[in-house]
């Protein structure tokens, strides 16, 4: 089981003003700070999100991102969990993926999701309907000029003839690819893939029976090393009474906000504590080992990312930076290396 860290783009609150440009600034800064410490302490990967239209979001651009933090580090896998490529003309991602694939010397692991925030497609002029036949066509073309010394393709929404993208990719025949899900329909798509990457999981009895069926899924597909990549949320502290006084509001707030806009089948608003049955960690080291491990040993994963910020909520403690890199530090060298020596 490897584990990742996500450097989270989230800096303000929810539908706040549109942040200053040096308060952006200093974002970009803690977030290459952030990643930069989760490689010195251990932690595997560096998971990245998209998010677009939303003020809360101080850096909205993954590709951007990814090649920076490619060109601060050197062994950490670089992951976009997810990168909805439906807004994008395919090729031209393609074609920064691929840079950025070389900047990292491989490291690149390409997450990709069709999309279900209507702001994003608006923002972009994408029309929400049939957003899975463009997604699916996108990764077609994505493969297709990646893989491919020329590429022809005529579908629904994109059509080549014989177009060529150089350079490609750092890894051949390409990079990774996992598919964000959280409908059956679209955890179906990534069968087609790599892998899957679950965000929010259910409680541990529902995720096994859900993460078992897939995984058997796969393997009747051919698929014996189909990826599976969940995300847990939480924070580190040795007063766990302090730090679900301190900490767990955020999510609560988040739950909320996901509930209220209909973006997540799992994810509601739920009280600290029920959302500690779920995806949520707050505490000691201990219970962060236990907490994994359990994890570890019933469901099973490739790959765990952890995630520790989130919007800012209206009240209430909110991280700031010296916090955030001490709590990487702490998960890093408290947690991550104790998995990491075989426990």
């Amino acid at each position: 089981m490897r584990l990742a860290y996500m450097p989270d783009t989230h800096f303000g609150g929810y539908d706040q003003e549109i942040p200053g440009h040096r308060e952006v600034s200093q974002a970009a800064d803690q977030l290459l700070e952030e990643a930069q410490t989760a490689e010195r302490v251990g932690f595997d990967g560096i998971w990245l999100p998209e998010r677009h239209a939303r003020t809360e979001t101080f850096f909205p651009s993954p590709v951007v991102l990814a090649a920076a933090i490619a060109a601060r580090t050197s062994r950490v896998e670089i992951a976009t969990t997810v990168i909805q490529p439906t807004y994008y003309h395919p090729v031209h991602l393609a074609e920064q993926l691929a840079m950025v694939d070389q900047i990292s010397k491989g490291r690149l692991i390409f997450g990709a999701g069709a999309g279900y925030h209507p702001d994003y497609f608006n923002l972009f002029g994408v029309p929400m309907k049939r957003s899975g036949a463009r997604f699916v066509e996108c990764l077609k073309v994505i493969e297709g000029v990646w893989t491919q010394k020329r590429f022809s393709f005529k579908g629904e929404f994109f059509e080549y003839d014989n177009v060529m993208l150089t350079p490609k990719p750092y890894q051949h025949p390409r990079p990774p690819i996992w598919i964000g899900a959280f409908y059956d329909k679209a955890i179906e798509r990534a069968l087609d893939w790599d892998g899957w990457v679950w965000w929010f999981p259910t409680e541990m009895d529902d995720a096994v029976r859900k993460i078992e069926y897939w995984r058997e899924k796969a393997y009747k597909r051919g698929k014996k090393n189909w990826t599976i990549a969940l995300a847990y949320e939480g924070w580190i502290g040795d007063d766990e009474a302090q730090v679900r006084k301190q900490h767990g509001h955020r999510w609560v707030t988040e739950a909320k906000f996901y509930q209220t806009h209909s973006l997540t089948p799992d994810i509601e608003e739920q009280p600290t504590e029920r959302l500690e049955k779920q995806f949520l960690i707050l505490g000691s080291p201990q219970n962060w080992i236990d907490r994994l491990g359990e994890v570890r040993e019933r469901l099973k994963p490739n790959y765990v990312c952890i995630r520790t910020r989130n919007p800012r909520p209206p009240s209430g403690h909110y991280p700031d930076r010296a916090e955030s890199l001490d709590c990487i530090t702490r998960l890093g060298e408290e947690v991550v290396r104790y998995f990491q020596k075989g426990s």
